[in-house]
């Protein structure tokens, strides 16, 4: 006999920074849908909180400089609102909730990966040791454990690199050296900060970029599929996507599949890759084992993450989403798409180009008729950014 679970009207979810970009598509998808939707975010201002669906926001502790502060508000707003689903939406606070799941697990649920198996996925530097196990493509990468072996590698580089945090997300403290005499210097830059950072042969801005995206439950089945191509990124050397499409490589989800189960991996992952055009082989980037900016994209195609994740944790039964609408696109407009125009010099002649507004098949991630809030949002902080920055 099969074991109804509740009713999705009867639910409600805790989500973590809403005040990331992301967080929006989430809370609109959950909230439409009868769910009752909870926000967190340490900022005055959150993009998600804006939502007519999201029906309460919480101010809490900034886990960068009060992670402790920041668990024990988990624990008391868990305890407060008794979340169904609880979902954390960054790497650090994903982090922090499992390396203290008692300030969720007592009242609330979630699908995310254990601790070991967040480290190797966040971690690229043991990312591309898996892969280099598992014989799926990587740049030429190095990880050096001290300054002289960074000289020998300068020494003997050629052609440009990027240097890069071994856990961080977007483009937070990446640098791009073109001057191998430069790569002893912006190492040390950045492990200033980014302890051990890794040295990655740096691929070709022009070669295409594609995005895997998975969801896998408790028993480790398949619950979610979807992949994107990417279009266009801010910075233009390397960031965030700001606009996408939704493109299905099958040689790339069974290379993603395979990472993701040897690691036995449980919850929402991305799997990036970059084509090196001089082989025509894509490059495994890296894994991100959480939801990612771009989410408005495979909801537009018919992939709803978001509420496939709350069934799986609520316990409402829900059947695999494994088939996708193709060639749909997904835009960050404002200001990501139009920070992307002003800086490429290309920017005349972009495909498609950056004056198409409307289509059939084109979802934005903020702006919405129905739920203009947050865009108008983002307008005055930006606004008000700005204006600081002037004064």
């Amino acid at each position: 006999m099969t074991v109804q679970g509740p009713r999705l009207e009867e639910t409600s979810i805790l989500v973590t920074d809403v005040d990331r970009r992301k967080a929006l598509p989430i809370i609109r998808s959950l909230g439409r849908q009868g769910v009752r939707v909870i926000g967190m975010a340490s900022s005055g201002f959150s993009v998600g909180g804006l939502s007519r669906y999201c029906a309460r926001t919480l101010r809490c502790p900034d886990y960068k400089s009060d992670p402790q502060g920041w668990v024990d508000f988990v624990a008391e707003a868990c305890e407060s609102y008794r979340p169904t689903v609880f979902l954390p939406l960054e790497d650090k606070a994903i982090e922090l909730c499992l390396a203290q799941p008692e300030c969720f697990a007592t009242h609330s649920r979630a699908l995310l990966p254990s601790r070991e198996v967040m480290d190797v996925s966040y971690d690229k530097w043991k990312t591309c040791e898996l892969a280099q196990r598992l014989e799926i493509p990587i740049p030429q990468s190095h990880c050096p454990e001290s300054v002289e072996e960074v000289r020998a590698l300068a020494e003997g580089w050629s052609g440009g690199c990027v240097i890069k945090p071994r856990k961080t997300s977007g483009s937070r403290g990446l640098s791009f050296v073109d001057d191998p005499s430069d790569i002893v210097h912006v190492w040390e830059e950045t492990s200033r900060e980014f302890p051990r950072p890794i040295i990655q042969k740096r691929m070709d801005a022009s070669g295409d970029a594609f995005g895997v995206f998975v969801m896998i439950d408790e028993a480790g089945e398949l619950r979610a599929l979807f992949g994107h191509k990417r279009l266009r990124e801010y910075p233009v050397s390397g960031g965030p996507s700001t606009l996408c499409r939704s493109h299905r490589d099958e040689a790339l989800i069974e290379r993603s599949l395979r990472l993701l189960r040897d690691i036995e991996f449980r919850g929402v992952a991305m799997v990036e890759y970059k084509v090196d055009i001089e082989t025509g082989e894509a490059m495994l980037l890296e894994i991100n084992p959480r939801f990612w900016g771009s989410i408005g994209l495979s909801i537009a195609s018919g992939v709803d993450f978001p509420m496939l994740y709350h069934k799986a944790v609520a316990g409402i039964a829900a059947e695999p989403v494994l088939e996708y609408k193709p060639d749909v696109y997904g835009r960050w407009f404002f200001p990501g798409d139009l920070l992307h125009f002003l800086q490429n010099p290309n920017r005349m002649h972009l495909e498609p180009g950056f004056f198409w507004f409307r289509g059939d098949n084109l979802a934005y991630d903020i702006l919405s008729w129905s739920d203009p809030l947050p865009a108008f949002g983002m307008l005055v902080e930006a606004i008000r950014r700005v204006m600081g920055r002037s004064s």
